[in-house]
């Protein structure tokens, strides 16, 4: 069985599916991971797969496109191709079609979030774009035989639009995430007390932690200061963590400059990428995301549950995902700073109930999100190969 993985960079498909990769290579499946170059392409290999370079641009551009489209054809119809699995919005749909010239018998889909297109506002842009993309899913998803939603939210929202029938939908919850890679036992205390020396984290300080992977205003950026701003004298202790780096191309970016003129005695912004995220997540009180970015499920929320830590995020598609509310943190309003900076409170104030959350969030980690069970659905339900 040969089966070609396809998606828009080689880090996440390093970062988000080398469990799937392993997995399908243990079952004697030849995997072909279809990126465009990058540092983590030698990675995907040490696990088994083979790598395919492909041309992809971000937005909407012609001839780059007309260019995808050939050059993934060129790769399905050469490695010989059983099932096509394409992730995020471009390989879904130029990947569907791709795959279909080349007569590939099976062609599934990730649609990890609603995504940019469809979020409000953004004036006559946004919604040309809207319109463009939604014409182009209604085209993939008629040639795809089987569509993975992260959550029921974006699966109601895409049938609702007409898109696709419900029956060829499938709801997996998130990617899945190693328990054991991101546990409390795996994290290297030596080198979690050289990150804090690093962040300016002194003794006694708690952290409140917001990591994103790229600073766009949708992630709840803007909530996230104004909660720092409202508890600098309630929380003393406390120090507000933003890590990330600026995206400059993306329509809902930060300017670059605005979080540094924002740094505060409580609040700290540190750009850029950084892949010791487990360590740093490690030694936070609190994690945070307040985000209303149409996203799956947050990576970063997974993360923090398997760290056993409590989560303060929005009751918003995907982020509802991971909390069960006041049992392993709490859900706010979305944009609602003094809601997102109350919750903040009642955990930094109560150790106990930090605790708490922390012990239920690893257990619903291991009990909902293990990368293990995730992946056997993936292969069993959405592929529909045997277990």
């Amino acid at each position: 069985m040969r089966i070609a993985l396809v998606l828009n960079d080689d880090f996440s498909m390093w970062h988000f599916r080398k469990g799937l990769i392993s997995a399908l290579c243990k079952r004697g499946c030849q995997v072909y991971t279809v990126t465009p170059g990058g540092p983590y392409v030698k990675d995907l290999e040490e696990l088994g797969a083979v790598h395919r370079n492909v041309p992809l641009y971000r937005f909407v551009k012609i001839l780059p496109d007309l260019r995808l489209i050939w050059a993934l054809y060129r790769t399905f119809r050469q490695d010989r191709i059983d099932i096509v699995h394409n992730m995020t919005v471009k390989p879904t749909i130029y990947g569907a079609i791709a795959a279909r010239l080349a007569r590939i018998q099976k062609v599934v889909a990730l649609v990890s979030g609603v995504g940019l297109p469809f979020m409000e506002g953004g004036g006559w842009r946004r919604r040309v774009l809207r319109a463009l993309v939604t014409a182009l899913y209604r085209v993939a998803f008629r040639i795809t035989d089987r569509v993975w939603f992260q959550n029921p939210d974006d699966r109601s929202f895409f049938v609702a639009l007409g898109l696709l029938p419900e029956e060829k939908t499938i709801v997996i919850r998130g990617g899945g995430i190693n328990v054991d890679e991101f546990s409390a036992e795996s994290v290297d205390s030596r080198r979690v007390k050289l990150i804090r020396d690093e962040l300016g984290l002194g003794d006694g300080t708690k952290a409140v932690l917001m990591i994103v992977a790229r600073l766009i205003w949708s992630k709840g950026v803007k909530e996230f200061i104004e909660a720092a701003e409202i508890l600098r004298n309630q929380c003393p202790e406390a120090r507000f963590l933003l890590i990330g780096p600026y995206d400059r191309d993306h329509p809902d970016a930060i300017p670059v400059g605005y979080l540094e003129r924002r740094e505060s005695p409580n609040f700290r912004v540190h750009v850029g990428f950084r892949e010791d995220v487990r360590e740093i997540l490690s030694l936070a009180d609190v994690v945070v995301l307040p985000s209303y970015f149409r996203e799956g499920v947050p990576r970063v929320l997974l993360e923090a549950l398997s760290l056993g830590k409590p989560v303060v995020t929005t009751d918003h598609p995907g982020c509802r995902e991971v909390v069960d509310d006041g049992e392993n943190g709490f859900l706010v309003p979305v944009k609602d700073s003094k809601a997102l900076a109350n919750s903040i409170a009642m955990l930094l104030e109560n150790s106990s109930l930090r605790s708490r959350f922390g012990k239920h969030s690893r257990c619903k980690a291991e009990s909902e999100f293990d990368e293990k069970s995730v992946v056997e659905k993936i292969i069993t339900q959405l592929y529909g190969l045997e277990s």
